[in-house]
């Protein structure tokens, strides 16, 4: 696996997490390490081979087991947890609408919606401007896209 496929993944992850509505510095520390893996000029998998996670900023204790595992199997258990959470649904919405993922999150839990096709259905009929900030920014893009 490339340095640049490992970042996906990571990113994917934080993008799930932030989705979610998970604490931000989860996601944020995700991102870091996906930045620090695309700037790498050696292999990841060869620098976690020999312990050396100093080269890999952002990878504290817990993101070092999932590099370990990733390096090993080509896996990220924790990603694929995510991947069938119910919240993954939207992402490929979120993808194809260009959407942040916090706030297109905050959307989804506070219109109480499992799919985009109910989120929809709830967005013509409900009344936007009892949205605030981000949330109804990614209403008014969806909207304007549908």
């Amino acid at each position: 696996m490339t340095n640049n496929e490992a970042a996906v993944l990571f990113l994917e992850l934080a993008d799930l997490l932030d989705l979610a509505g998970e604490l931000p510095f989860k996601a944020s520390s995700y991102r870091k390490v996906a930045d620090s893996l695309r700037e790498l000029d050696i292999p990841f998998d060869e620098l976690v081979g020999v312990g050396r996670f100093d080269k890999i900023p952002g990878a504290g204790k817990a993101i070092r087991e999932k590099l370990k595992t990733l390096a090993e199997t080509g896996e990220l258990p924790t990603l694929e947890k995510w991947r069938k959470h119910e919240i993954a649904a939207f992402y490929p919405w979120m993808n194809a609408l260009r959407l942040k993922p916090r706030s297109f999150g905050l959307l989804v839990r506070k219109l109480e919606v499992t799919n985009f096709k109910d989120l929809l259905a709830k967005l013509k009929h409900y009344d936007i401007s009892k949205l605030t900030g981000q949330a109804k920014e990614a209403a008014n893009i969806i909207i304007d896209n549908n």
